[in-house]
């Protein structure tokens, strides 16, 4: 049976919610919209989401707030998934073979990874700034790689001069892969990622709700046709950073996907931004509410992401000293 549509570009009225004017996003070489955003900012967005999540069971739409800065690229809603294989996926398993098996560690534990080079042929070739000339931005680079994905010629090229790049450098990757997985893996040997955390109970309040809704700045709104809040990543195609970034090869939107499936489940956390660049939050109904219970948590939130609640977060203790009775949960990868 055919999902909702996506709604067409112009005003809309969803119940008693009315937006301002949208527009359809269709990602470069597929046919089909997978979403539609506002072409301005929605003024008291936190009660306009909160009320279209209320809407959800009726229109099939779930809404998730954008910033606005991101327009031009279409929030990287880039590569739509099949949502079906969100079914297939085990979230602790997932998060199991992305643990570092360091949780005290502030860099994620993961191996010194000072493995940079300089890339001054393909920065020329993607029009990109050089090392020292000021930087690039998270969209100026995304922008500059998709421009070549489409094309295998120009994907070839980039290939070669990358090749190129680490031969001046004397970087051989793949003696510092195998160097990273041996160390990943006694690291991994030595503290195992300890499970998943149970479901816990006790809802934030009427009151608590409204504050961190009523807090939150003017932003663009989205609204994706899903069956669920956890999979409107998936069927966005959102991809913010490395796609794949796992040796396992699935796709990030999946990954993610299934373990906003299971916290959903458990602690009733749902996708509230996505953006700045790769970040996201949730607005958690049923957040720990003791310290134990709080790093089981922050064992997931080590293994699910780079740094955590804002703030650059990355060793479970530090996550966990956070999340107590916490309504909002905010993740960003490299």
């Amino acid at each position: 049976m055919a999902g909702p549509a996506v709604p067409q570009d112009g005003e809309l009225q969803l119940g008693a919610v009315t937006l301002p004017a949208g527009r359809r996003i269709i990602p470069d070489g597929h046919d089909e919209p997978v979403a539609w955003v506002t072409r301005r900012e929605v003024t008291d967005p936190g009660a306009v989401w909160s009320a279209l999540s209320d809407l959800h069971p009726e229109t099939g739409l779930v809404p998730i707030l954008l910033d606005p800065g991101e327009d031009e690229e279409d929030f990287f809603f880039i590569d739509p998934c099949d949502v079906t294989e969100l079914d297939h996926l085990d979230a602790g398993q997932l998060l199991a073979a992305r643990w570092h098996g360091d949780p005290e560690s502030d860099d994620g534990g993961k191996a010194d990874q000072e493995w940079g080079w300089e890339t001054r042929r393909v920065n020329d070739f993607l029009g990109l700034k050089q090392r020292g000339e000021g930087g690039n931005s998270l969209a100026e680079i995304v922008g500059a790689v998709l421009r070549t994905v489409t094309n295998p010629e120009i994907n070839a090229e980039l290939d070669r001069l990358s090749e190129l790049d680490r031969r001046d450098a004397g970087v051989n990757l793949d003696e510092r892969a195998e160097a990273e997985r041996q160390e990943a893996a006694e690291r991994v040997s030595a503290n195992p990622f300890p499970g998943l955390a149970p479901a816990t109970d006790g809802s934030l309040s009427s009151a608590q709700r409204a504050a961190v809704l009523s807090a939150i700045p003017p932003a663009r709104l989205g609204l994706v046709p899903a069956r669920r809040p956890a999979d409107a990543l998936a069927v966005a195609g959102w991809c913010a950073f490395d796609d794949p970034a796992y040796g396992d090869g699935i796709r990030n939107a999946l990954w993610i996907g299934i373990v906003l499936r299971s916290w959903e489940t458990r602690f009733g956390a749902r996708l509230l931004n996505v953006g700045p660049g790769a970040e996201i939050k949730l607005l958690v109904q049923r957040p720990p509410r003791t310290p134990e219970t709080a790093m089981r948590i922050a064992a997931e939130h080590h293994a699910f992401c780079d740094e955590c609640a804002g703030l650059g977060l990355r060793s479970v203790n530090e996550i966990s000293a956070v999340l107590v009775d916490a309504p909002v949960w905010t993740f960003w990868w490299d």
